[in-house]
């Protein structure tokens, strides 16, 4: 609380002409809240016409899912990151179409996104500039194009002595031969002509059996039995193709094939002679490599008689593009691999698709004894196929699982719904993230100028979009808790959201304590235009810090809401004064609600010019009001916040373009003496 006297003198003269609803009019000498020296660094800022202090700007986001005859994949979930942070942004799910086009509030220091699928088939991941508050980016298709604001992920992935690498085998290795040459990402010159077409129903079948950090251990222990054949067995003489599908390793890996006569299969690496390299790069086109989903290899005629198996070479293909062996090799017969327990040797899956008359196979690329990793058995896929095509026994090769588990049936699969058994719900978006809060930070003695401690009022905000599978909100919760209430005014606080008060059906969760808001039976404060909801009318009697006592808001909709008419949180707050409900203060340029006292616009220090759209800025070009991404330290008391943060003046005066992150946590951002510890 504020404890110089002529503060406390001040404030009670305030709280008078509140309690009196009688604010001095334009030709009436202003109160000024402090004496005039004390805030002469903030007075002193240069602030641009129009700035308007926003900590977050939107952008438009249109992500694509294609497989590689172009056809959309619908049902994807998309995960968006920041970079390098790392910090979940949004999940969405693509439609119907395949193209996914939301928009986004981000934090304005955010250049580069990372955005990431799960899907079999496609690319796992690529970090994208943001290029005129636009994110563009396509996950597969007939040819994917590494646009200019994609960068290669080629450059993050670890070198041979990376931390995943750890098992490099001391073990003889075949020798090793090529078919021919290949380009520096590793791509062969004797692809086929024509890629195999890889439909996302097909993609969609080996996403069920082969899901991304789904051990197969648990989910389909069968596909690892001892009795299975990993190996192609060649009955009559044939033409066999091998096609690339899919690769989710983080290291180089490349593909090879050996021979063996059926009747005598190898027992020891001696007993290999050669190791025929198919695919020296499994990489992705701009994820480390230039393969694409359906490229195709002719790996040879042979024999009756005849057994092929298979082998990985892990991080294998060189910086100078050339393959060479690292003594770390998997192999298609269990007795070829370095693990001691027999039930950990098996690195490669074989499943049969009837439909398709194509043999699946898939690789585990880390030890499976010593390392725990996932083994999802997806790091490397892809399919054999013959002419003609009973040439290949298929016996003691499984059936791969044809459905996809949906128990709800609101097409997303039960691997990437968060609501399985819910068709009308299917995942969570969370502003700022499920673990951390943003923070709104006050001032209260609009319209006259404060301190610019901006600790009048410190409101923490979590909100959680309930989404469908058409990317629409169905349900909004937030978790609302007062971190500092250094006033002397009683102040409430709520928000507006920018649709009707009758898309609401119910709201709950409040702190109402003084009978000053009236609500509506669904929840929402009477007499508004917009859906408004007040969260509390005395912050006082809100315990104060540290999360004690968080209110858990839920706000239920009448039918899904779109994102788009939705908007972002925190929407539009505001506090309000408990015994003079009408002198509400806002962010800056946002609108005041239909229950503000629109009178005190533009009086004392106020600079509102309703016919312009600016609001609650005053005549130097400060704010009342500010919105910060993070969960903020606030100035000490009377410590005004362009001392506490150091570059606070560098991004005012620039108007934003410098020092976006001016709030966060990095060396030379911060004087800590004058902030607080307040967690």
């Amino acid at each position: 609380m504020k404890t110089k006297s002529y503060l406390f003198l001040v404030y009670i003269i305030a709280i008078t002409l509140s309690l009196a609803s009688c604010f001095p009019k334009k030709d009436i000498a202003p109160i000024n809240a402090i004496p005039a020296t004390a805030t002469s660094s903030m007075e002193a800022l240069h602030v641009p016409l129009n700035f308007d202090y926003k900590t977050t700007i939107e952008i438009k986001f249109a992500i694509q899912t294609l497989d590689n005859d172009d056809k959309p994949i619908k049902g994807i979930p998309i995960v968006v990151y920041s970079f390098p942070e790392q910090q979940l942004l949004f999940k969405s799910i693509t439609p119907k179409t395949g193209l996914l086009q939301i928009n986004r509030k981000l934090p304005t220091y955010i250049q580069k996104v990372l955005v990431r699928t799960e899907f079999i088939g496609l690319p796992q991941e690529f970090i994208v500039d943001v290029v005129n508050n636009t994110v563009e980016l396509t996950f597969g298709g007939k040819n994917p194009v590494i646009t200019a604001s994609m960068i290669d992920n080629a450059l993050l992935l670890p070198n041979l002595n990376s931390s995943r690498d750890l098992n490099k085998l001391n073990q003889l290795s075949p020798t090793i031969t090529n078919f021919g040459t290949w380009n520096a990402n590793g791509v062969p010159h004797y692809l086929e002509k024509e890629r195999d077409l890889i439909s996302s129903e097909f993609l969609s079948i080996i996403d069920a059996n082969l899901s991304e950090n789904v051990a197969v251990t648990k989910a389909n222990p069968k596909y690892l039995s001892a009795s299975n054949v990993n190996t192609l067995n060649i009955t009559e003489d044939a033409d066999v193709w091998i096609t690339f599908v899919h690769e989710s390793a983080s290291l180089k890996n490349t593909l090879g094939f050996y021979t063996f006569d059926l009747k005598n299969p190898p027992s020891k690496i001696t007993e290999v002679s050669s190791l025929n390299i198919i695919f020296p790069n499994i990489s992705y086109v701009g994820n480390g490599g230039g393969l694409n989903s359906g490229d195709k290899v002719k790996i040879g005629r042979f024999k009756a008689g005849t057994g092929i198996g298979f082998a990985l070479l892990v991080n294998a293909f060189t910086s100078k593009s050339t393959v060479e062996s690292n003594n770390n090799i998997y192999y298609s017969h269990d007795v070829l691999n370095v693990e001691t327990v027999a039930e950990n040797k098996r690195h490669i899956i074989m499943l049969n698709d009837p439909k398709t008359n194509r043999l699946i196979f898939s690789f585990e690329d880390t030890n499976r004894q010593n390392i725990s990793y996932d083994q999802d058995f997806n790091d490397a896929i892809f399919f054999a196929s013959s002419d003609p095509v009973r040439a290949v026994n298929k016996d003691h090769i499984p059936s791969i699982i044809e459905s996809k588990n949906d128990v709800d049936i609101d097409g997303i699969s039960d691997l990437h719904d968060e609501y399985p058994n819910d068709a009308s719900r299917a995942m969570n978006n969370f502003t700022p993230s499920k673990n951390t809060y943003s923070s709104l930070a006050y001032e209260d003695l609009w319209p006259f100028r404060g301190d610019y401690d901006m600790n009048d009022l410190v409101v923490n905000y979590q909100f959680q979009e309930v989404m469908n599978a058409n990317n629409q909100i169905v349900e909004l919760k937030a978790k609302i808790y007062v971190k500092s209430c250094l006033a002397s005014i009683i102040n409430g606080w709520g928000f507006q959201l920018p649709i009707p008060s009758s898309s609401i059906a119910s709201v709950t969760g409040q702190s109402l304590l003084h009978g000053v808001i009236i609500n509506a039976a669904n929840g929402t404060e009477t007499g508004q235009k917009y859906a408004t909801v007040i969260a509390f009318d005395n912050a006082f009697k809100q315990v104060i810090g540290n999360k004690a006592d968080t209110l858990n808001l839920r706000i239920r909709f009448t039918s899904p809401i779109n994102k788009s008419d939705l908007g972002t949180a925190p929407f539009n707050p505001f506090m309000f004064q408990k015994d003079n409900r009408g002198i509400e203060i806002h962010l800056a340029n946002f609108a005041p609600t239909q229950k503000a006292n629109l009178s005190v616009l533009g009086t004392s220090d106020d600079n509102s010019v309703t016919a312009k759209g600016i609001y609650y800025i005053n005549k130097t070009g400060l704010p009342w009001a500010l919105n910060l991404n993070e969960n903020f330290n606030f100035p000490k008391e009377t410590q005004k916040i362009i001392n506490g943060y150091l570059h606070f003046q560098e991004w005012v005066e620039s108007g934003g373009s410098k020092y976006p992150d001016w709030y966060l946590d990095k060396p030379g951002y911060r004087n800590n003496s004058l902030l607080s510890n307040e967690k």
